[in-house]
Order: structure tokens, then sequence, then C-alpha cells
């Protein structure tokens, strides 16, 4: 287990009697002084402290079976990078854990938030969602404390969700997520659109399969994949 940003190291003796003799804990902080206070205070074969910035964690990538941090990421000097950091050094599969002051997103507007909020504007922040790595999996948020702190985990993955984005759609439209996405067609009017759809439903088949039809029947084939002199893609 990896304790970021462990300050006084209050929760290092729930986290060794967890992980056992067996195991390992490790703690860092950017400050010095909090790092010898949990030394003087803490004696363990199986405690491993380090001085160290939260933004370039001192350790091997995909280190450790859980990486916690509570209470500190919102006043830290780069929190995307931070999280990130959470991320690289913990191991697939294991769990990142990580949380800080941030009222409920139903309570915001509420009295009861603007009373807190005013108290401690740490409080108005929300939870850092949309820093999380692309390729996080099995996320979850829940708030504690009054609802007034966010607590996020998740588990590390090698890349982005797997999604076929390549399914054929069943109905008059027709196509994928993928060629409705890349198959976009400048400038067509309503009345060409309706005329195509009206054509295909006639026919049987979606519109997309009637409009690669005829691509195929009246176009010829690129002679080349180079882009077309004039379009987005030609060079400037």
């Amino acid at each position: 287990v990896l304790v970021v940003g462990c300050g006084l190291g209050e929760d290092i003796a729930s986290l060794l009697a967890r992980v056992g003799p067996e195991g390992e804990v490790h703690a860092q902080d950017i400050s010095g002084s909090m790092v010898r206070h949990v030394l003087g205070a803490i004696e363990a074969d199986n405690l491993c402290l380090s001085v160290s910035n939260a933004t370039a964690l001192p350790y091997c990538s995909r280190s450790f079976d859980v990486v916690f941090h509570f209470g500190g990421i919102n006043l830290f000097g780069d929190m995307r990078k931070s999280i990130a950091e959470l991320d690289r050094v913990c191991k697939l599969g294991g769990q990142v854990v990580f949380g800080d002051e941030g009222i409920a997103s139903h309570l915001r507007g509420t009295e009861y938030a603007d009373i807190l909020i005013n108290n401690n504007a740490l409080w108005g922040l929300e939870a850092p969602l949309a820093m999380l790595p692309h390729h996080c999996t099995d996320i979850a948020l829940e708030y504690i404390l009054g609802n007034c702190f966010y607590i996020i985990s998740f588990r590390p993955g090698a890349g982005f969700p797997e999604v076929d984005l390549d399914v054929p759609h069943v109905g008059l439209r027709g196509g994928t997520a993928r060629t409705r996405y890349f198959g976009k067609l400048e400038g067509v009017t309503a009345d060409a659109k309706a005329r195509l759809a009206s054509s295909a439903q006639a026919r049987g088949v979606s519109a997309h399969q009637l409009l690669q039809e005829i691509i195929d029947t009246h176009l010829p084939p690129l002679a080349s994949t180079a882009p077309i002199e004039g379009s987005d893609e030609s060079p400037p």
C-alpha cells in the first residue's frame, strides 16, 4: 500500500494492521517535518517513508496493490498530474482511492452548502472526475462526513474502454457508430436527406446501404489515398 501525502500519519497504523507483517506500507509527503514526525511516532519494520512530490512519485510504475490519499489533493500544485501519478504507480487491477473537500453535487445551491462553502471555500470544489486518466475502470464516487468530502476510487486499465464501433445498426438510417461519425457529408440539404430516406425505405434497405450503393455504382474508385485538393485534409 502507498499513502500519498501522509501528513502526520493518522491512517498509517490502521493500514499496517490491515496488511499484516507480510505486507508493506509505503508513505510519502512533501514535508520533511511531517515524515520525521511519522518516523518518530510509528515503529514498524514494514513501513517505508519518503520525502517527495506527489507530481513525481519516486516509485516504479505499477508497484502497489493500493494507492491511497485523503485530504490535500485540492491544494496540490498540479492536481491532474498528481492523479496521473497515483494511477501510474498502482498495479493493473489494483485500486486507487483518494478524496478531499467537495460538497456533493445534489446539495449545491442549498443553504446548507452555502453556509459551509462560506466557511471554507474548498468545500465548493467539485470532485475531479474529469481529471481521471482515460483508461480508468470501475470508477466510483461517494461522499462522506456530511456529504462534504468526495471519495473517488478506480482501477488502472490498459487502454480505452473496448466497444465495437463497427456493429451495424438495424433500421432506416443504418451504418455503424464509426461510419456515422467519419461519414458525414457537408452541404447536404434537408430535401436530399428526405429523398434518400424515402428511396431507401421503398427499397427495404437502410439509407447507409443505399448511399454506399450509389457511390460504388456512379463514382470511380480513388486512384490513391492522397488528399483531395481543396479539402480540409489537403496540406496548406
